[in-house]
């Protein structure tokens, strides 16, 4: 188990009541990368205490675990953004298995797009598109490699920014803060989202 983070205690402390679980174990799951995919359920707790323990926070230790156990499931495939996966023993995440087994610890973001796109459609099927265009929404995206492949998001971003660069991903929706990001379609006309160049 591993002592809460006081930056990531301050962020739980503002989000408030207001974060949705899967979103407080995304960010503790980032925070505590290890060799093991997830976080630990001890991590998760010790959070919880600590919240808990803060008179100001108002926080219901009782109903922040009821809330984790009904967002939980045992499917080794995607279900959607409101679920939480059990992985092996005693951890927890934001991405089924699977996942891990394949991707995990890996940071190529190419890998993950095609991934995406041929072995998990269903991925941005719950995510609000918003003129996003085609693809794997550029958000998620960022997340889901920081995360399995267990490095910080801005070397994701970073890898992204010079992969569109290189032409080898490319966004639709240009300038969109959640572009489609795809793979690189040599036959068909491609949009570039210039948002990452600053």
């Amino acid at each position: 188990m591993a002592d809460p983070n006081q930056e990531v205690l301050e962020e739980l402390r503002h989000g408030g009541r207001s974060m949705l679980i899967e979103e407080v174990v995304s960010l503790l799951e980032r925070t505590h990368r290890g060799d093991r995919p997830g976080v630990s359920r001890e991590t998760v707790t010790a959070y919880a205490d600590a919240l808990e323990e803060d008179p100001e926070q108002r926080f219901d230790r009782e109903t922040f675990h009821e809330e984790l156990e009904a967002s939980l499931t045992d499917s080794d495939t995607w279900e959607d953004p409101d679920s939480l996966y059990r992985i092996g023993d005693g951890h927890l995440s934001c991405y089924p298995p699977v996942w891990h087994g394949r991707l995990g610890g890996t940071t190529d973001v190419r890998a993950y797009v095609e991934f995406l796109q041929e072995e998990a459609p269903e991925f941005d099927d719950g995510f609000e598109r918003g003129g996003a265009g085609e693809g794997i929404p550029q958000q998620p995206l960022l997340d889901v490699v920081a995360t399995v492949g267990r490095v910080d998001r801005g070397v994701v971003k970073a890898e992204l920014k010079e992969l569109r660069q290189r032409g080898e991903l490319v966004e639709d929706a240009d300038q969109h803060p959640n572009a489609g990001v795809m793979l690189r379609d040599d036959g068909g006309e491609q949009y570039r989202d210039t948002s990452l160049d600053t």
